[in-house]
C-alpha cells in the first residue's frame, strides 16, 4: 500500500510540510487589525451625528455649524496638542466614547450646544475637548464658494499628520463636509434629500 509521501513529489510534500509549519507556527493578530480600524466606524459616526443635526436644522430658527477634529492625540507629548488652544475650561471632564449608545444624551447635548471652537476625538472615540480655537497655518487653501472661516480652519487642519479627519457642519448652508489633506473628500446636503 502506498502512502501519500509516496504518491506526491518531493516538492509537494516539502510544501504541504512548509503550510503545516505556518499555520502551527504563525499568530493571528485579525482581532489587532480590525481594532486598529476602529478610527474607519468612529469617522462614519461623527459623520452620522452630523447628518442628523444638519436634517433638524432646517426646523431651526438659528442654525448650528460644527467643527470637529479627528485625530491621534493619545500620542502627543504630555497630552499637549499644538497648534490648539481650549477657550476658557474644557467642558469636557469625564470620559465620552462617541462610539457608544451609552453616551448617547452627552454626546446630542455637546453637539447641539450652541458653542465657540472644535470638538476634539482621539482616534479611539473619546471626546477630549469642546471649546478649542485651532491655529490656522494654512489660511489661502481653497474652499467652495460660500465656506467661512470654520471651514478655512478644516481644511487647514486637516493636512496635519496628526489629524485623520476634519468634519463642518454649515451654520449658512447645513452642508455637512468631511475634509483631508487640506480638500473636501465627503459631503452630504439636507438640500438633495428633499428635492
Amino acid at each position: 500500500m502506498e502512502t501519500l509521501e509516496n504518491k506526491m513529489s518531493k516538492e509537494e510534500v516539502q510544501t504541504a510540510n512548509v503550510e503545516a509549519a505556518r499555520r502551527t507556527t504563525s499568530a493571528d493578530f485579525s482581532f489587532q487589525f480590525s481594532a486598529a480600524r476602529e478610527h474607519q466606524k468612529v469617522e462614519k459616526k461623527i459623520f452620522n451625528i452630523l447628518c442628523e443635526i444638519s436634517k433638524e436644522n432646517k426646523d431651526r430658527q438659528k442654525k448650528l455649524g460644527i467643527l470637529v477634529v479627528f485625530g491621534i492625540f493619545d500620542v502627543a507629548k504630555d497630552y499637549s496638542v499644538s497648534g490648539m488652544r481650549q477657550i476658557g475650561i474644557n467642558p469636557i471632564q469625564k470620559y465620552i466614547d462617541i462610539s457608544s449608545t451609552s453616551f448617547k444624551k452627552d454626546i446630542q447635548a455637546l453637539f447641539r450646544e450652541e458653542a465657540d471652537g472644535a470638538i476634539v476625538v482621539n482616534r479611539n472615540g473619546q471626546i477630549i475637548g469642546s471649546k478649542v480655537y485651532l491655529i490656522v497655518d494654512n489660511p489661502a487653501l481653497e474652499v467652495p464658494d460660500g465656506c467661512g472661516t470654520r471651514h478655512i480652519s478644516a481644511a487647514s487642519f486637516s493636512i496635519r499628520d496628526d489629524v485623520i479627519a476634519v468634519f463642518t457642519l454649515s451654520e449658512e448652508t447645513s452642508v455637512v463636509r468631511t475634509w483631508k489633506d487640506g480638500a473636501f473628500v465627503d459631503q452630504y446636503n439636507p438640500e438633495d434629500e428633499s428635492a
